[in-house]
């Protein structure tokens, strides 16, 4: 086995016969290294025939840790029941969930050394007693980080304040330590998860099985953590040698003490430890907590880094612990659910060629697999699709999909270099255009779309959730295009999260995105979204007008329409000069996205045109909207709220948590992010950290509510201050002459940096420089007054629809 091990892995931190630097420091490090979690024993002294080494306890230096980490989680493995009234550990761990934002993970369990209770004055308990104990703190715990104002548990709590509760609702996720009926019984019925320590993987699947069979139904599946020693070996001289320091302190050699080690969990090379972890997972463990030995140095922890983090610093690629299987591939995903179903037979696609149903779709797309494998095209190979929107781009698409190979949508009116550079980037096999004549010509294979349909009909090739899928390129409007890559199980989040629980697609919806389908925006709200929800779409192909989209609304009674904030913009002034009549009447939801939607044209749209609006932000690199305002919203600022089942933190240029209230980089965690970029390390290393996109956008958020504020490579300093393009915009947009607004930062004849604004009117102005640069000074200050203001008839645009800063820049 090779690669990244298919479950999450934790590092038990050397908190024994250490100093305070030294563990902060490796809790620091294992974080940027990628370890999904840090996890702390809880011991009042040192385990094992060293009780006087130092010892540091698991809830207080969980706190320390909190703000000094911003990504991996913080866990006990395991919080020991019988240590602390219930109460003051369920304060102690709601208050370190609120400090470390929301990563707090409780793992649960009786306490096992009898003598380190006597040494400390705590009684240990019968068994029974103690299962009681693990019970009652479960009960505290859950109670008192709801944060109620009157928390009660018979017995123990009476209207007991639990003020301000835990990030996390209702509560962090309790794991408990369980081995014996009763708990895990508890745990099935209760808990989040369970805990197996030192345990085969076997051993492990029992306890599963006896937890799972009392889960309630509907209830999200257990967590399952195995907790093991672990020490890597690239060397035999070196691994013997880390462990020389601890093997001396025991009184033992290095070769016993490996032999020790690997009775009690893994020892060997990368590669043994890998599958290792394979047989684990195999049998439905979901994560790990590795333990090292006391004293080893930092080097071990690198080295362990590299046989189970690949590569060092980045996400792994989506785990997936099955066989490959057709229900894996994409296709199954938007097509195949609903053809099992019964409901081969709904409409799937309204194009100005008329409609599909979800079995003519389907057999469009096994045909379009035949045919690309007929002219070669093998799994794991790209196929770029530079064709116009059409039930033809659908096929090149999911044909590329349904052969295991991968989707690369581009632009097809790029000009030629661009999509000569993205070509040569990715070297795909076939190029699927609308019109061969004048194709770039290479190493590649130049298919009409419309001959697609004329292949031998193939079916869905059975593929690994992991396996690559399609690469969705940038705009390139800060350098060379980036490919993000996404594998067929990414798909899923944004169908499950954004569209079904904010866009509330379904069948009878019709969604039509003026966004093209190469877009990031159009591949999700045009594409892959609707048909994964049992929803139609509706594509055009001539490049979008208002008009033209006005008109496809109209015909085809879309319900849910999206574009990019240009789009709004221009919809809205069209309808100022000319009246739309019924032509939005069938329209239930608006969607902005791609670019920050100004306020005066969102009042305008609800108001004016009367659609419901809503705002949403993503990124191609997790393939989904992570942050949106909700049907029925009236504000007028904020992007809006997080999309549930996705993660988001908004850190400082050093990676830590920023205050409520204060700007911050924007981090996300999902599970459609990308494993990183095409042949490009550089930049996966820079985005992708842990399980982290680390994105360019700059928002605040305020009690839930986030703000955009701009983007890092826009925002500008003057006089020593921040400054937000998006802020001076806004203020320039309030002016009844200006239609459109860009700021850009740019130096003047000293070097100093001043903001520069760009403009398009809607009637004529005096002088716009003197009158504008006032009027931005009333409304905000006048060191954000643009210094220089020009007029233009139009605002420079990428193919995507966001401006093109780097164009107003030169």
């Amino acid at each position: 086995m090779t690669g990244s091990p298919p479950i999450r892995v934790g590092l038990r931190l050397p908190q024994y016969a250490t100093g305070w630097p030294a563990l902060r420091d490796s809790a620091c490090r294992a974080e940027a290294l990628g370890f999904d979690g840090l996890w702390l024993n809880d011991h009042l002294w040192t385990p094992g025939r060293r009780h006087a080494d130092p010892a540091f306890d698991a809830l207080t230096t969980l706190a320390a840790l909190a703000p000094l980490t911003s990504r991996a989680r913080l866990g006990t493995m395991v919080l020991s029941a019988s240590h602390r009234l219930p109460a003051v550990a369920a304060k102690a761990l709601t208050l370190i969930d609120v400090i470390s934002n929301g990563r707090l993970v409780v793992g649960l369990g009786t306490g096992s050394d009898r003598a380190e209770h006597q040494a400390y004055g705590i009684a240990f308990g019968t068994p029974v007693e103690r299962t009681a104990g693990v019970r009652q703190t479960l009960d505290v715990i859950q109670a008192m980080a709801a944060g109620t104002d009157a928390a009660h548990v018979d017995g123990v709590l009476d209207a007991a304040p639990g003020r301000p509760g835990s990030r996390q609702r209702p509560h962090p996720p309790i794991w408990l330590a369980a081995h014996g009926p009763r708990l895990l019984d508890l745990a099935g019925r209760r808990a989040d998860g369970i805990v197996a320590a030192f345990c085969e993987p076997g051993v492990v699947a029992e306890r599963l099985a006896v937890a799972a069979a009392v889960r309630p139904d509907g209830a999200v599946p257990l967590a399952v953590c195995a907790y093991l020693y672990v020490h890597p070996v690239p060397a035999d001289r070196e691994a013997l040698h880390w462990l020389a320091p601890e093997a001396e302190a025991l009184g033992t050699t290095p070769k016993r003490l490996l032999r020790w080690l690997a009775a009690k969990g893994m020892v060997g090379s990368g590669d043994e430890i890998r599958e290792r972890l394979a047989e684990y997972a195999a049998f439905g463990v979901t994560d790990v907590v590795l333990v090292l030995a006391n004293r080893v140095p930092q080097d071990a922890v690198e080295a362990l880094a590299d046989a189970v983090l690949q590569p060092r610093g980045v996400a792994p690629a989506t785990p997936t612990t099955d066989a490959p299987s057709r229900e894996a591939n994409l296709v199954h995903l938007l097509l195949g659910r609903r053809r099992a179903a019964g409901l081969g037979a709904e409409l799937a696609v309204i194009d100005d060629e008329g409609e599909l149903s979800v079995d003519e779709l389907s057999d469009l797309a096994e045909r379009a697999s035949g045919h690309l494998a007929s002219v070669g095209v093998r799994a794991g190979e790209r196929v770029v699709v530079a064709a116009r929107d059409s039930r033809h781009w659908l096929a090149a698409v999911l044909g590329a999909a349904g052969r295991g190979a991968v989707a690369v949508p581009v632009d097809p009116k790029a000009p030629p270099d661009v999509l000569l550079g993205i070509l040569n980037d990715c070297e795909p096999s076939a190029l699927v255009v609308d019109d061969p004549e004048g194709a770039p010509q290479g190493d590649w294979t130049v298919i009409p779309a419309r001959s697609l349909g004329e292949g031998p009909p193939l079916a869905p090739k059975a593929v690994h959730l992991a396996d690559l899928a399609y690469i969705v390129y940038s705009s390139g409007s800060t350098g060379r295009p980036k490919g993000a890559m996404h594998a067929h199980g990414d798909l899923r989040a944004g169908i499950e999260t954004y569209a079904a629980q904010v866009l509330k697609l379904g069948p009878g919806d019709r969604c039509l995105s003026a966004a093209r389908l190469f877009t990031s925006l159009g591949f999700g709200n045009g594409f892959f979204r609707p048909l994964g929800c049992g929803a139609a779409i509706v594509l055009t192909s001539p490049s979008p007008t208002v008009r033209s989209i006005l008109g496809a609304v109209e015909r085809n009674g879309v319900t849910v329409l999206t574009g990019v904030p240009t789009f709004w913009a221009q919809l809205a002034d069209f309808a100022a000069r000319h009246p739309v009549g019924d032509a939005l009447s069938t329209v239930r939801l608006a969607v902005s996205s791609g670019d920050s939607l100004p306020p005066n044209i969102a009042e305008s749209v609800r108001t004016d045109l009367g659609l419901d609006l809503i705002e949403g932000l993503g990124c191609s690199e997790c393939s989904n909207v992570v942050i949106s305002s909700r049907p029925g919203a009236r504000a007028t600022e904020g992007t809006g709220e997080a999309v549930p089942g996705i993660d988001l933190q908004l850190m400082d240029p050093d990676g830590r948590p920023v205050p409520d209230g204060e700007p911050g980089r924007l981090w996300i965690r999902s599970s459609s992010n990308t494993s990183g970029y095409w042949r490009r390390p550089d930049l996966t290393r820079e985005t992708v950290i842990g399980g982290w996109i680390k994105t360019g956008d700059v928002l605040t958020c305020t009690n839930g509510t986030y703000r955009y504020v701009g983007r890092t490579d826009a925002l500008f300093k003057v006089d020593g201050t921040w400054v937000s393009p998006g802020e001076i915009e806004h203020a320039l947009l309030s002016h009844p002459a200006v239609s459109e607004a860009a700021v850009v930062g740019r130096p003047d004849d000293r070097g100093l940096t001043h903001p520069a604004a760009f403009v398009t009117l809607t009637a004529p102005l005096a002088d716009p420089e003197t009158e504008l640069r006032r009027h931005v000074a009333q409304l905000l200050d006048r060191r954000r007054a643009p210094t220089t203001v020009r007029v233009l008839s139009a605002l420079p645009r990428l193919a995507s629809g966001k401006l093109d800063r780097l164009a107003l820049r030169s």
